[in-house]
């Protein structure tokens, strides 16, 4: 997986953490005061699939838009200081970046619990010029890239037809698609990987009631033909994941790695599909590349906050589970 360059087209979200230790509770209202005493600004949607990347050795070339506002010049410094490629990120003055706001409390040396989160929202509304340099940025790049990974939030920057555009020019390299909202806007990718509740909006059904695993296979196949695409990878939380192929009768059901006693799981999803996609870059099978996402996701969730995994944590995981007894 090293070394394989992966073009990144999406929304990128600054995720922002607000620490704060209890101080007293307020007597203006029923609420606690917190004195703060840290203010972290990471890179999350699509930025966060980027910083996964290059954390696992790969090497990301993004594309994107950023508002000219302090929360994209501080996500776009922050890519730029990690050598990551970010001659294909627009620039819009008229565009708030989208900022993801966490408040938690606790002592600096212990668990820290999530009180609040707000969301400032934008969306970019492209113009023709952007749309032209979207689409030179992605057609320059999937040229010289081992595969793409479409991360789509819902905030402006993916349109279908760029997205179209990608798929077509990839000419067979894989593509993998993450959308939030409307995951059938998009066709001709290789793969998807929707998390439950976004497979079951998609397909029209319910995965929470009744005979699950029967519902399971129904929207995964649904899903999947819907899409046109060669595989689906299905995201459940606690009870791991549901491998969806074109030449498998059978869904492959991979258990959760790790404990489903998780910390966080603030961008699991992103790191997921960032080693799932470098997997298949390095000539993984759909199989191979799902449990290798399976083990990424599950260490992420074990760490607070937006998180990475590295090549060695993967490796080392990998290694301590084959190890262990049937």
């Amino acid at each position: 997986m090293k070394g394989r360059r992966i073009v990144v087209y999406g929304d990128i979200v600054a995720d922002r953490f607000i620490y704060g230790t209890p101080k007293r509770i307020s007597r203006e209202a029923p609420v606690l005061i917190l004195r703060q005493y840290r203010d972290d600004t990471l890179l999350g949607a699509g930025g966060n699939a980027i910083n996964n990347i290059q954390s696992l050795g790969g090497v990301p070339l993004a594309v994107s838009v950023l508002g000219s506002d302090a929360q994209g010049q501080q996500l776009f410094d922050s890519m730029r200081a990690q050598g990551i490629d970010c001659a294909g990120v627009v620039r819009a003055d008229r565009y708030n970046t989208p900022t993801k706001v966490r408040i938690l409390g606790g002592m600096p040396h212990a668990s820290r619990q999530q009180i609040v989160r707000y969301d400032i929202e934008d969306h970019c509304d492209l113009t023709d010029a952007e749309v032209e340099q979207l689409g030179g940025a992605l057609q320059e790049r999937i040229a010289n890239a081992d595969a793409a990974l479409i991360s789509d939030y819902g905030y402006g920057a993916v349109t279908q037809p760029l997205a179209g555009a990608l798929t077509s020019a990839a000419a067979g390299k894989p593509v993998t698609l993450d959308s939030r909202y409307d995951l059938l806007r998009f066709s001709g990718i290789t793969a998807a990987t929707p998390n439950e509740e976004e497979a079951a909006e998609a397909a029209g059904t319910s995965l929470f009631n009744g005979d699950n695993d029967v519902r399971l296979r129904q929207a995964g196949d649904t899903l999947r033909e819907k899409l046109g695409s060669e595989a689906l990878l299905i995201t459940r939380g606690s009870r791991g994941m549901a491998l969806f192929e074109r030449e498998r009768d059978e869904p492959i059901l991979i258990p959760v790695y790790g404990t489903d006693q998780v910390a966080d799981v603030t961008g699991a999803g992103d790191t997921v599909i960032a080693a799932f996609t470098l997997a298949l870059a390095a000539g993984a099978s759909f199989a191979e590349a799902a449990k290798i996402a399976n083990y990424a996701g599950g260490i992420v969730v074990m760490k607070m906050g937006t998180a990475t995994v590295s090549n060695d944590e993967l490796r080392r995981a990998i290694e301590r589970d084959e190890a262990l007894p049937e």
